[in-house]
């Protein structure tokens, strides 16, 4: 029983993240929440916890009226876009396990991963030359955004200069060593079979949800109160859960 426990909890953790990819993606497009198997309450979309709580940002999962606004895509490729979404949404629920089944998380990691591959390379396959030399670094900049906590959404409003940037950056690499030295612990934890740690490792890495002092002292005063003006307008589900049962997927974060 305890090892199918743990096995659920990390195919949530390889599914939430995958589904809060395609919530990611359709957060302004006003869609419904997608959510992990059950459905739920959209979170804030922002999400910001990197590899764990949200998916890794990619042209898949940028919400639409983003990447229209940064690549300055015309309404037949907007719609395009959303079409491959709209697919992407449907082959990840479909991955979904039946209740009481044992799940192999690494097969069901492989194949969410095969089905954002396939949603990246459809995108791309829209797009012109010139918005395909433009996309690597706006999807570079909204990963940065994203592990501060920094909602994705708030991107084009808050109008970074390269120098924020950069700032933002080299805090988002120390941010991601933290994380994958956590992850470690979490794997360790598993493999003992000691859920209480596990519980206590996913917390500590979720956080309260919010930029820290440090990513803050960065921006000016009119970004930060976009910041948290679009934070308090989109408040996370009960419990600062972005994906997994309940939460709507949401990441996304």
């Amino acid at each position: 029983m305890r090892v199918l426990k743990l096995g659920s909890i990390c195919a949530v953790l390889v599914l939430g993240s995958c589904v809060a990819g395609s919530v990611l993606a359709q957060d302004n497009a006003g869609a419904p929440g997608a959510g992990a198997p059950g459905g739920g309450r959209q979170g804030r979309g922002g999400f910001g916890q990197g590899r764990f709580g949200a998916p890794q940002i990619s042209l898949a999962n940028i919400p639409v009226d983003l990447l229209t606004k940064e690549l300055k895509l015309t309404d037949d490729q907007k719609t395009s876009v959303e079409k491959v979404r709209t697919k992407m949404r449907a082959d990840m629920q479909a991955m979904a396990p039946a209740p009481g089944t044992q799940v192999d998380f690494r097969e069901l990691q492989q194949k969410s991963r095969a089905i954002n591959e396939q949603a990246n390379k459809d995108i791309e396959a829209v797009l012109t030359d010139d918005q395909k030399k433009q996309a690597p670094e706006l999807v570079k900049t909204l990963q940065t955004v994203q592990t501060l906590r920094i909602p994705v959404q708030t991107y084009s409003d808050l109008k970074l200069t390269d120098d924020q940037k950069k700032k933002l950056a080299a805090l988002a690499v120390d941010v991601e060593k933290d994380r994958a030295a956590k992850m470690q612990e979490m794997q360790a934890a598993r493999q003992a079979g000691d859920q209480d740690k596990m519980r206590e490792i996913m917390t500590s890495m979720r956080g309260n949800g919010q930029p820290d002092e440090k990513t803050l002292a960065v921006l000016t005063a009119d970004q930060k109160e976009i910041v948290q003006k679009y934070i308090k307008e989109h408040p996370q589900p009960a419990g600062g859960r972005r994906f997994g049962p309940g939460a709507g997927a949401g990441a996304t974060q």
